[in-house]
C-alpha cells in the first residue's frame, strides 16, 4: 500500500503492482461509530489559492501539467508551519467532464506522479476522455515535502537450509531491525511524526477544494484504499464515486497484516500453479523441498536458497503479467536439479534482473515505515511474529515463514507516531456506494479483508476475480472491467456481488 518479502528487501508489502508497485496514505475521523475516539482538532486553512499550473518536467509526465499544493504541516496546529505538495494532472481527453479522479497507486511509499503515465495507459479510453487525471506525491514521498532520509536497511538471519527455530530469528530479526529504525526516527525525528494518513486524507480534501470541485472520484489502489475509506469516512459528502481495488480490511494493525500472511503467500502460490497444470506444480514441489536440505549454486560459485526462489514467487504471484516468469523459473531450477547441474551464468542474471522490489539506494524507504507506524499503533510481541511465521511455514513451506517476519517486525522499536486512523467498525453510507474489487488469491491484499471493507459501506457492489491479480480494474479481466467502468462514467452500481472467472495471461 504498500510493496513484499525477500530477505534480502524489507515488506513494502501493501503496494500495487510492479509493473504496477505502489502506495499511498490514509487518514480519517468516522462519520459513525460512537466508539471511535475523538478526533484532534484540525487547523483552520485558508481558501487555497488557485493552483499554478505548468508543463511538467520529466518523459513520463510529458502530457501533463503540474503544480504544488501548500498545506499545514500539521492539520491539527494552525501553526506548525506547511508542506509543498507535487500534484500532476492530464486533462480530460474532451469536453464537458465529469470531474476530477484522483488515485492513489499504493505503498504506502509510491509517488503518484511517477505513475500517472501507467494509471492513464491503464484506464479505458471513455474515462481518460471524461475525467481530469490527477495524481499527488503524498507527504515524504517524490517531490511532495517533507524530504525524509532512507532509513538504513534491517534483514532477518535465515538459516539456508534445514529446520528454522522461529523464536530465535524472530527475536534477532527484532532487536536488529528495532535499532535500525530508532536510527531512521532519530534522522528524520522532525518530520517522521506528520506523514501518516490522517494528515493525507486532509491534504487530498485541500486539493479537492484548489481544484475548484465540490466532489471528487477517488480510486485507491492497494494501500491507496486504505486512503479512499478513510476520506470517505471524514468527508462522506465530498464523493462522486469511490472504487477500492485491491483493498485493505477496514480495521487494519500490525498483528493483522502478520497473521494474514499465515495463508495468503500459500493460496497465492496454489492458484497461480493450478493454472500451471501438474508438470509445474510437481515441479514447484521438488524444488522447495530439495531446498530445504541443500542450496542451489551457480556456475560463479554463488548460492540460491529456499527464501531467494520463495520471495520472487511470493511477488510474481501476485501480479498474472509475470505467471509466464514465474513457470520458466521454477522448470529451470527443477531441470538443475534433476541434472545436477549448476545454475547457469544467464539463468542466475535473469533472476536478478527479474526482481520487482529492488533495493532503494542507501537503505529503505522510510515513508514505508513512518506511515504505517503512524497508522497503526499496535507492535505485536516477539511471539506474535514467531507463531505467525511458524504457523505460514507449516502451512505453505518452511520458506513462506519469512513474510510474516518481516510484516510483524516492520514497526520494531518505534512509538506510535503521529494520529492513528480510525477503523470503520460501523457503517458508512455514501450518496453513491462504493464499488470494492479484489481478486480470491491476492496475497497482498486478502479477499476477507475487501469483504469486510464492502460491508461496511451500505449498498456497496462487491466485484470478485477468481486469480491472483493484486489491483485488477484495467488489468487481466474484462468482466472486471465491464463492471466498474459503467459505475466510474454514470455511477451505475454493478449487481452486490459479482464474480468473474479468472482469465490465463
Amino acid at each position: 500500500m504498500g510493496p513484499r518479502v525477500t530477505p534480502s528487501v524489507l515488506d513494502m508489502r501493501r503496494v500495487v503492482a510492479v509493473t504496477l508497485v505502489l502506495m499511498l496514505s490514509l487518514v480519517g475521523v468516522p462519520a459513525v461509530a460512537a466508539t471511535d475516539p475523538a478526533p484532534a482538532p484540525v487547523a483552520q486553512a485558508k481558501a487555497e489559492p488557485a493552483l499554478k499550473w505548468k508543463k511538467c518536467q520529466g518523459g513520463h509526465l510529458e502530457r501533463a501539467e503540474c503544480a504544488f499544493l501548500t498545506v499545514p504541516r500539521d492539520w491539527a496546529r494552525s501553526d506548525s508551519g506547511t508542506y509543498r505538495i507535487a500534484v500532476a494532472r492530464v486533462r480530460a481527453g474532451v469536453a464537458p467532464t465529469r470531474g476530477v479522479l484522483i488515485f492513489n497507486p499504493g505503498g504506502p511509499g509510491a509517488a503518484g506522479l511517477d505513475f500517472l503515465d501507467f494509471v492513464q495507459r491503464r484506464l479505458p479510453k471513455e474515462v481518460r476522455d471524461s475525467f481530469d487525471i490527477v495524481a499527488f506525491d503524498p507527504r515524504g514521498i517524490g517531490a511532495s515535502q517533507p524530504k525524509l532520509t532512507n532509513c538504513r536497511t534491517a534483514e532477518p538471519k535465515l538459516p539456508a537450509t534445514g529446520p528454522v527455530d522461529w523464536q530465535a530469528v524472530t527475536s534477532a530479526y527484532v532487536d536488529v531491525m528495532s535499532a535500525a529504525l530508532q536510527e531512521c526516527l532519530a534522522v528524520n525525528e522532525a518530520d517522521a511524526q506528520f506523514v501518516g494518513s490522517w494528515q493525507v486524507i486532509r491534504d487530498i480534501d485541500a486539493l479537492r477544494r484548489a481544484l475548484g470541485e465540490e466532489k471528487i472520484s477517488f480510486w485507491g489502489l492497494s494501500y491507496g484504499t486504505t486512503l479512499g475509506r478513510a476520506y470517505a469516512q471524514q468527508f462522506p459528502q465530498r464523493l462522486r464515486a469511490l472504487i477500492l481495488d485491491g483493498t485493505i480490511t477496514p480495521t487494519p494493525s500490525i498483528g493483522d497484516y502478520t497473521r494474514e500472511h499465515i495463508w495468503d503467500d500459500a493460496t497465492a502460490i496454489e492458484t497461480m500453479l493450478g493454472a500451471f497444470g501438474a508438470k509445474t506444480t510437481r515441479g514447484y514441489r521438488t524444488v522447495m523441498e530439495y531446498l530445504d536440505k541443500r542450496v542451489l549454486t551457480t556456475e560463479d560459485g554463488d548460492e540460491l536458497t529456499r527464501w531467494d526462489v520463495s520471495g520472487l514467487l511470493v511477488d510474481y504471484a501476485a501480479y498474472q503479467e509475470r505467471w509466464a516468469q514465474s513457470k520458466a523459473r521454477i522448470n529451470e531450477w527443477y531441470d538443475a536439479i534433476r541434472n545436477a547441474r549448476s545454475i547457469t551464468r544467464e539463468e542466475f542474471r535473469r533472476l536478478k534482473a527479474d526482481s520487482i522490489r529492488p533495493r532503494e539506494e542507501g537503505g529503505s524507504n522510510p515513508a514505508y515505515h513512518f506511515i504505517n507506524c503512524s497508522d497503526m499503533h499496535d507492535r505485536p510481541s516477539v511471539q506474535i511474529i514467531a507463531g505467525a511465521a511458524e504457523q505460514a511455514a507449516k502451512v505453505g513451506g518452511t520458506a513462506l515463514g519469512a513474510t510474516p517476519l518481516a510484516e510483524g517486525g516492520q514497526c520494531a522499536g518505534l512509538p506510535p507516531l503521529g494520529m492513528s486512523v480510525p477503523p470503520l467498525n460501523g457503517t458508512l453510507r455514501l450518496s453513491t456506494p462504493p464499488v470494492i474489487i479484489n481478486a480470491v488469491g491476492d496475497n497482498r491484499t486478502p479477499w476477507l479483508g475487501a469483504r469486510e471493507t464492502a460491508n461496511g459501506f451500505t449498498g456497496s457492489s462487491m466485484v470478485t476475480y477468481a486469480g491472483t491479480q493484486h489491483v485488477t480494474y484495467g488489468g487481466p479481466s474484462p468482466c472486471v472491467d465491464a463492471a466498474v467502468t459503467p459505475y466510474l462514467l454514470h455511477r451505475t452500481l454493478p449487481p452486490r456481488s459479482v464474480a468473474c472467472p479468472l482469465v490465463y495471461p
